[in-house]
């Protein structure tokens, strides 16, 4: 800086009468700020220009200044500058509005920034151009005012001149609308783009194609796609990166695959997020080698992972069980140059949890916060589950503890963690109060809190207590899920309340919600027991009408209770069924297979 201050001494010295070489220099000062805080050096050599003689500020000085202040967050000296300019009697132009529009709109000072646009810019002399209306668009699309910003939109189509507008301008409403979902007003606005006379370019065919692939919409996506290409607009990498991102959340990790070799043989080179995309869709699709692949043919393209790119290979390798592959290439990453961040630490502690080894995952979380990272709710979240897995409900406590004098608010997650660990270890009157204090508190229970607690009751045999904790829950608005309804179904089969459970299923039904395999099999479970067969055959066939495919566990019930009642023939077919059907018995329906065809019948 002091060196920059030097400079401008010898340049004033060499134009005494000039404001051109200062103007040069503090605008350098400005766009390249070294000091933490540059505003003492800049303020003082405006100052110093404002004492030599025969030197003024001009406008571009004021713009430069209020482009300084807008940028180190001092608007309100920003506008005391713009006062300054005024007080000079020099002329304004629509340079010097711009970086006050987009701060005003950046603090949703909406209003201030529409009466400069509409009113005092006009009353000024200086006429709003397309800049000045697309910051206010932008400004209106981004606090949820969409349909203001059209309307502005369809103001400049209407008057247009100089504030006519551009594809730019039309492309800022266009992403806000597939944003919001809209669609269809997204679409009427790229065709309205046509009409006035603005050809839509790349920017305005990724957002709709991203829009599209977000519906679901893969098909229209493609049909756009050819639209964009005879209109001349070759696909780039935003465009494929979608496309393969979308095919990743499908589960079409071919077509992604054979989209990434199109789009190199076409010229197009894939970056780093485009390698990420397809390595997450590698890792959630189990093909872990493959994504391990991708990550040398990244490096062999002279691309350098980031932190997304070894963080999703970790959770690839934790969810493998690979825990030491995944610690490994941690180290890997750190020697790389690439910062860890809470994200990648918390998937390895999940990971360490998952396999049982809940003291190194405390050790890392010490590890991580001598680098300086700040663990967050899901880190302690996803410890104290470990915890409460292995029983030490103590050890969870002072965890929690920790996490509250840490200034972090327990969530939702957090509560029904310990509301899980609690009823585990049989502490339902606990896990009672401690859903009431959740209340008191305004923490809000989410449906799996009321199913964990609605578990815990039917396990320890409290079915009369659900009913209450289930009219509770809907009275809050929320709708028990199809877990809820299997949960009380298993209580009330348990108690051998076989027709309140059956009724249960009839009414979960009638209110739209789908039963599942679990479901079925918890009653059919309940009637075998009881000794009611035909009714669990019955089951069966109803549950085959409704699109729910028998699994091991329903067949191997159902044979079961056949073999008890003494109906062998209809147990054989039931076995044979369940083979054809490409299932393969347990131990247990192995055996009674061997049974049944030595012609074994019960005593």
């Amino acid at each position: 800086m002091k060196s920059n201050k030097n400079k401008m001494v010898h340049a004033l010295s060499l134009h005494p009468t000039s404001i051109y070489p200062f103007n040069q220099l503090l605008a350098a000062l400005v766009s390249n700020q070294t000091s933490s805080d540059p505003y003492p050096a800049i303020f003082s050599l405006f100052n110093r220009l404002t004492q030599t003689e025969g030197i003024r500020p001009d406008k571009y000085t004021y713009a430069i200044m209020i482009q300084f202040c807008v940028q180190t967050n001092r608007l309100s000296l920003a506008f005391a500058f713009f006062g300054r300019l005024l007080s000079e009697g020099l002329r304004v132009n629509t340079a010097t509005f711009t970086p006050l529009l987009k701060k005003l709109c950046s603090e949703n000072r909406i209003h201030e920034a529409a009466a400069i646009v509409l009113y005092k810019m006009p009353k000024m002399g200086c006429i709003p151009n397309v800049i000045s209306y697309g910051v206010l668009i932008k400004g209106l699309c981004s606090n949820g005012k969409t349909r203001l910003g059209i309307q502005l939109l369809f103001k400049m189509v209407k008057h247009g001149g100089e504030c006519e507008p551009n594809v730019i301008t039309y492309n800022t409403v266009v992403d806000f609308l597939c944003k919001e979902g809209k669609l269809t007003k997204a679409f009427a606005l790229y065709r309205q783009m046509y009409s006035a006379g603005v050809k839509p370019d790349t920017v305005t065919y990724n957002t709709l194609i991203n829009g599209l692939c977000k519906k679901g919409a893969f098909d229209k996506a493609e049909e756009l796609i050819q639209s964009m290409i005879s209109e001349g607009h070759e696909p780039n990498i935003v465009t494929y990166s979608t496309l393969i991102g979308e095919l990743c959340k499908k589960d079409e990790i071919e077509k992604a695959k054979e989209l990434l070799h199109d789009m190199i043989s076409k010229g197009q080179v894939p970056n780093v997020v485009t390698y990420n995309t397809l390595m997450n869709g590698l890792c959630k699709n189990f093909e872990f080698e493959k994504a391990n692949e991708l990550l040398h043919d990244l490096i062999s393209k002279g691309l350098k992972p980031d932190v997304v790119t070894y963080t999703t290979l970790m959770d690839g390798l934790c969810k493998k069980g690979e825990i030491e592959n995944a610690k490994e290439l941690l180290h890997d990453m750190i020697s790389k140059g690439q910062v860890p961040d809470v994200v990648t630490y918390n998937i390895l502690i999940d990971g360490l949890c998952k396999n049982g080894k809940v003291d190194k995952a405390k050790e890392l979380l010490h590890g991580m916060i001598s680098k300086g990272l700040k663990p967050d709710v899901v880190t302690y979240n996803t410890l104290m589950h470990g915890l409460f897995k292995k029983g030490e409900i103590e050890k969870a406590k002072e965890l929690l503890l920790d996490m509250i004098s840490k200034g972090l608010e327990p969530d939702v997650v957090t509560c029904n963690t310990i509301m899980d660990g609690l009823c585990k270890k049989d502490e339902i009157e606990k896990a009672e109060e401690l859903l009431d204090d959740m209340i008191s508190k305004g923490q809000v229970p989410d449906v799996v809190t009321y199913n964990i607690l609605i578990d815990g009751l039917c396990k320890n045999g409290k079915v009369d207590k659900v009913k209450e904790l289930l009219h509770d829950m809907i009275s809050k608005g929320l709708e028990p899920d199809v877990v809820t309804h299997t949960t009380f179904m298993d209580g009330l089969c348990k108690k051998g309340e076989i027709e309140k459970a059956k009724e249960l299923l009839d009414d979960m039904i009638s209110k739209g919600q789908v039963p599942n395999v679990v479901t079925y099999n918890t009653l059919m479970h309940g009637l075998c027991k009881k000794g009611e067969i035909k009714k669990a055959e019955e089951l069966l066939h109803e549950m085959i009408s409704k699109g729910q495919v028998p699994n091991v566990v329903t067949y191997t019930t159902l044979i079961d209770g056949l073999c008890k009642k003494g109906e062998i023939e209809k147990a054989k077919e039931l076995v044979h069924d369940m083979i054809s059907k490409g299932l393969e018995p347990t131990v247990g329906t192995s055996n009674t297979v061997k049974y049944l065809s030595k012609g074994w019948s019960p005593r």
